[in-house]
């Protein structure tokens, strides 16, 4: 597709806090860590959120920077947990006079580099004295007055005052810290899945062992509590994440014994897909652009065998070309491939796994399978052939699953989208090198212009949602056709009534995305005017039980809504996707009691009325098939394969159908795909 330019100079994490008065009537507002993926949007939204709320003589300022952030979570008493090191972002309000920032600073926002789920643990973390509180502490490493930036977010203008970051002063430097343990502790947790998910993936990941259902990977510990490093096989990189026990909104710290988290709520505030990017070298093929799945989608298993892309990634297949889960024919005479992996904590691998990998009719499955021993290499780091053909290889962070697909041919891994993740795989090659793929046919982005599937590079100043017909971003995540996506999150205490804090960042956040950087669909804007129109539908986790949450406004973009926020709970990772039903079904004209209106028969795909066992629910609703609208009639009365609609049609084959019904709560719970 056109060219459209980097807007990130370097792939950073994000994470919110509230309102915590400083010494010197500093008000820091949000203090936060999490996920990657949303750093940039954060970002934007923390300038747009100060600069709208500016004292007379107060100008905002911003700095960012890499590896200049410590997490301490204190609650081990024997310091078995280390201080995790992250980039950073900051924005605040000070004095326009100097023009460095430094001279009455009176609200401050930062936001930390890390991933989703060590976002929720250091927010959950209760800490021991002398740091005593809800969330891990912070500090800057590194880093004195004058210390210059690292230009994280690019170009200048995507920040509301349009100015290039300035060095950090010193009475920031002061007021945040610069040793440890740190004075602010962590109020907000930015993750790509449910706090119920990410305290099951931590569960999960310091288990016991279990090859046969992979319930447990055997990252074991000096304490039940506390687990093995999970290393990365980046050549030359010690990079690594620990699983760490941490307790839910309301529960007991299971570290701090006794001390229980306060209660929490989760602030819903965008979904974007998962993308599956490939490095081909400059020659592109359309027999290595489509990736399938078997996951049908609708709560039922598939055939066995069905499940291509499962058995592809967890290496009991040949990693080659003519995969079948690139719809070739299996026979191992394909080009190898080099499969790149995320480690088990991280949201953006349990995304994945629980969308793609172990979904109903395939819940034994992994990427974990073939880690027999998880104490040392080759599996970990993990780094293993698969048979005949191929390798499998664990990254730590986005970042280096970016680098690996650039810099390797014939490399394949995944991510959230986002166009400086996109730029990032590209970046000084030619954007030809690099394709995404689409998931049993359906294509993640529908970017107008895309030729080949090339990975979009942005080198327009923003890349707002105008760049997608009628300004409706990521279409088929929108419409649920797309099985692979998230709902991002942030955790923020009950307690935070700061009006400059978490909840109005996460405003900010979704009413500038689509005019600036549109990165995801915003679950609700401010002023409805866009907003997400499917939900998954959420189940008990981690002793959480299954709720939806409440309906979220019509969107007047596309007449949609969405449930969550308030009081959701429990876990939505591989969730029905819900709201949108759709297939493929045969029509021709209705005679007898259907004279004068089309006949419609299901044929494949979701069958009518889903989830429901019967379709009544549908009279009077309007369908679209193969673009025509159609409204349902109730005589002959409709069933899950067969119904009426008005006006007549013609004899057709196997064309597409859709209809939509806004969610209401409760909605559908304990549904898998």
């Amino acid at each position: 597709m056109t060219r459209i330019k980097s807007l990130l100079a370097g792939l950073v994490v994000t994470a919110i806090t509230a309102v915590v008065p400083a010494a010197n009537a500093q008000n820091v507002h949000v203090v936060g860590v999490g996920s990657s993926a949303q750093f940039l949007g954060t970002m934007i939204g923390m300038s747009q959120l100060a600069i709208n709320n500016l004292a007379s003589g107060q100008c905002i300022y911003h700095w960012t920077k890499k590896s200049a952030l410590n997490a301490h979570d204190n609650r081990d008493s024997l310091g078995r947990i280390l201080d995790e090191t992250g980039n950073v972002g900051f924005v605040w309000d000070a004095a326009c006079s100097d023009g460095t920032g430094n001279t009455n600073i009176t609200d401050i926002w930062l936001d930390g580099q890390y991933d989703s789920t060590l976002g929720v643990r250091l927010f959950s973390a209760q800490q021991k004295a002398p740091t005593a509180g809800a969330g891990a502490t912070v500090y800057l490493t590194g880093v004195t007055g004058g210390t210059v930036s690292d230009n994280l977010v690019s170009p200048n203008n995507l920040w509301a005052d349009n100015k290039a970051d300035v060095a950090i002063p010193a009475n920031l430097v002061t007021a945040i810290g610069a040793a440890s343990p740190g004075t602010f502790h962590v109020n907000v947790g930015l993750t790509d899945i449910r706090p119920e998910d990410a305290l099951a993936a931590t569960t999960r990941a310091k288990a016991a062992l279990n090859t046969t259902t992979w319930s447990g990977l055997g990252y074991q510990g000096p304490t039940g509590q506390i687990g093995a490093p999970i290393f990365t096989a980046q050549s030359g990189s010690s990079s690594n994440f620990t699983p760490i026990g941490f307790a839910l909104s309301g529960g007991n710290d299971p570290i701090n014994a006794g001390v229980p988290v306060p209660a929490y709520t989760t602030i819903p505030v965008g979904a974007a897909p998962i993308v599956f990017a490939y490095n081909n070298n400059g020659a592109f093929s359309a027999s290595v652009a489509n990736l399938v799945s078997g996951v049908k989608g609708d709560g039922t298993a598939n055939t066995a065998g069905s499940y291509k892309l499962a058995n592809l990634f967890d290496g009991t297949t040949s990693c080659d070309t003519d995969s079948a889960a690139f719809g070739g024919g299996g026979s191992g005479g394909g080009t190898a491939v080099t499969l790149f992996l995320r480690e088990p904590l991280s949201g953006t691998m349990n995304t994945t796994e629980y969308t793609l990998f172990r979904t109903t009719g395939n819940t034994k499955d992994s990427q974990e399978v073939g880690i027999v021993n998880p104490t040392r290499s080759p599996y970990n780091p993990l780094n293993l052939n698969c048979p005949n053909k191929g390798n499998r290889q664990r990254r730590i962070g986005t970042g280096q699953v970016l680098t690996a697909i650039n810099g390797t041919a014939n490399g394949l891994g995944y991510f959230f989208f986002s166009f400086a993740n996109s730029s990032s795989v590209i970046g000084k090659n030619p954007q030809a090198n690099y394709n995404y793929f689409t998931l049993d046919g359906v294509d993640p982005l529908s970017l107008p212009g895309t030729v080949n599937q090339q990975l979009p590079l942005c080198v327009a100043v923003l890349c707002p949602s105008s760049l997608w017909t009628n300004s409706i971003s990521f279409p088929t995540l929108r419409n649920g056709t797309y099985k692979a996506w998230s709902l991002y999150r942030w955790t923020v205490y009950n307690s935070n009534s700061d009006p400059l804090g978490p909840a109005a960042l996460a405003e900010s956040m979704q009413d500038n995305i689509d005019g600036t950087v549109a990165d995801f669909v915003p679950f609700i804007t401010s002023n409805n005017s866009d907003g997400l129109e499917v939900y998954r539908s959420h189940f008990t986790q981690s002793g959480k039980v299954g709720n939806n949450g409440p309906a979220s406004p019509t969107e007047t973009l596309t007449n949609g809504n969405s449930l969550g926020g308030g009081t959701e709970a429990g876990g939505d990772e591989g969730g029905v996707i819900l709201g949108h039903d759709f297939g493929t079904v045969n029509t021709a004209a209705g005679v007898g009691t259907g004279a004068g209106k089309c006949k419609v028969s299901w044929k494949t795909g979701r069958k009518f009325g889903f989830p429901a066992t019967t379709a009544t629910a549908w009279i009077g609703t309007t369908i679209d098939v193969n673009g025509v609208a159609c409204t349902v009639a109730a005589t002959p009365a409709p069933t899950t394969t067969t119904l009426y609609c008005t006006p007549t049609c013609g004899t057709q084959t196997g064309v597409g159908y859709s209809e939509y019904t806004a969610p209401t709560a409760p909605g559908t719970l304990n549904k898998k795909q």
